[in-house]
């Protein structure tokens, strides 16, 4: 479950046997939530979550969605995932 990110202090990973949608993860200490990378809707989620940190989050997946969706299938296949620029 590399971290390709950060988002100040928010992580944000790709797990490499995860399934349905494209998605990420942004975790910190106080939440686990996963983002469609599509939209970056909310999926799932554990935890509080401020709302300017959903924000900085959509808008790090806005600027930054083709990445997610390369990494996605390179995670799928097993390979290596570099940082995505935070």
């Amino acid at each position: 479950m590399p971290t390709v990110a950060r988002v100040g202090a928010i992580q944000i990973r790709l797990y490499y046997e995860d399934h349905g949608v494209p998605h990420f993860h942004a975790i910190s200490p106080d939440f686990d939530f996963k983002f469609a990378i599509a939209d970056g809707s909310v999926i799932s989620g554990n935890g509080q979550i401020r709302g300017r940190d959903l924000a900085s989050i959509r808008a790090w997946g806005q600027q930054h969605r083709d990445a997610p969706y390369l990494y996605w299938q390179q995670a799928r296949d097993g390979e290596a995932l570099e940082d995505i620029e935070g």
